[in-house]
């Protein structure tokens, strides 16, 4: 799973990167250059699950991000902007709420709730100007053929003219499980998930306990898709650079409980929809990434292709009773084990084990 990280110029956003993947090499995206990186999903459940088994590997979940360029009004407009940002599935975006004598905010002032509005009206007007061209098709086609499927996307697209041109992001929208599929080629921007990360001083870690009245950004706030926090991006970026025994000194003395790290990428998986259930064993304990809703024959494909044609059944136990018991007999002796069927809903910390006959 992609995320992609926008934000204005010298926000902080790709200090974020380097603090989410590992890179702190002296480099930053030009113009049209973009960095990937991947970041490790950091679970307690995988190292107390490795603590007991003591594998040869153990493998944690994963999320790959996309450092974009810093943004500027119209780059939305871009297609080096938009073919980029289309292949993602949801949104970090990095908002200035700093200034030193080094760095000044690009429009002059800092204003965080004006920063998030103009660049949600960026992703609504990029959404809005490729809704337009297509509906110019479409209706010259019905005027030629008869077609169901073509006329209820013009009434969806219609729909969502109508919602993005009250400056409405579409992720705002309800939308039934057969108009998902319809529209899913389109791959909209204000439709994907999207994370606003205030970048803020030192001085006000204590100071701004809640960003969303803070910043007066209730409205944002509304959205289940939509997620607000606060981060130092240059506390966090020295934090990164130490070594672990230096790096729970620091924190213990700036009162920092956990890393920001570890809250981003949290937060970034959670936003996803993404959940993990896990594999055990001598070889390897392993986090395996999935929607959340996802039935245990598809999660079993997750692991080799060859595991969902044959699936039988699943053992599943859950990672509390593990926790408990710490013993895979014990858990059997107690009836903790449970048998379950292909279309068993897999959930967020399971522990399984496929049975598959190929």
């Amino acid at each position: 799973m992609e995320t992609g990280i926008i934000g204005l110029k010298q926000s902080g956003k790709s200090t974020i990167f380097n603090i989410l993947t590992n890179n702190f090499q002296d480099h930053f995206p030009g113009k049209k250059e973009k960095k990937v990186g991947i970041a490790t999903v950091f679970d307690e459940r995988i190292k107390f699950l490795s603590e007991i088994y003591k594998p040869k590997k153990t493998t944690y979940a994963q999320i790959e991000y996309v450092d974009m360029p810093g943004v500027k009004e119209g780059d939305m407009k871009e297609s080096f902007f938009t073919s980029s940002l289309r292949n993602v599935d949801a949104l970090m975006n990095v908002v200035q709420a700093f200034e030193t004598e080094m760095i000044s905010h690009p429009s002059g002032s800092i204003n965080v709730l004006r920063d998030i509005e103009n660049l949600e009206l960026e992703l609504i007007f990029s959404d809005l100007f490729q809704i337009e061209k297509r509906l110019e098709r479409i209706e010259k086609d019905l005027k030629k053929i008869k077609d169901k499927d073509l006329e209820r996307e013009h009434e969806l697209l219609k729909k969502f003219k109508e919602f993005l041109s009250q400056e409405k992001p579409l992720r705002n929208i309800e939308l039934s499980e057969n108009d998902e599929k319809l529209i899913r080629g389109y791959t909209f921007l204000s439709i994907k998930p999207i994370l606003h990360i205030i970048n803020i001083n030192e001085s006000d870690l204590d100071r701004i306990k809640d960003p969303v009245k803070f910043f007066e950004l209730e409205e944002y706030a509304k959205n289940p898709r939509t997620r607000i926090m606060t981060i130092c991006a240059k506390i966090e970026e020295e934090i990164a650079q130490l070594p672990p025994e230096d790096r729970k000194l620091f924190m213990e003395d700036l009162g920092i409980e956990k890393p920001a790290k570890d809250r981003l990428i949290r937060e970034n998986y959670s936003l996803l929809g993404l959940i993990s259930f896990f594999t055990v064993g001598e070889d390897e304990v392993k986090a395996w990434t999935i929607k959340k809703g996802t039935i245990a024959k598809k999660a079993a494909g997750e692991i080799h292709t060859d595991i969902e044609k044959g699936f039988i059944r699943a053992e599943v136990v859950k990672f509390e009773d593990f926790k408990k018991y710490k013993s895979m007999q014990k858990i059997k002796e107690l009836g903790l084990m449970k048998l379950e069927g292909k279309e068993y809903v897999v959930e967020d910390g399971d522990i399984i084990n496929f049975r598959f006959n190929v």
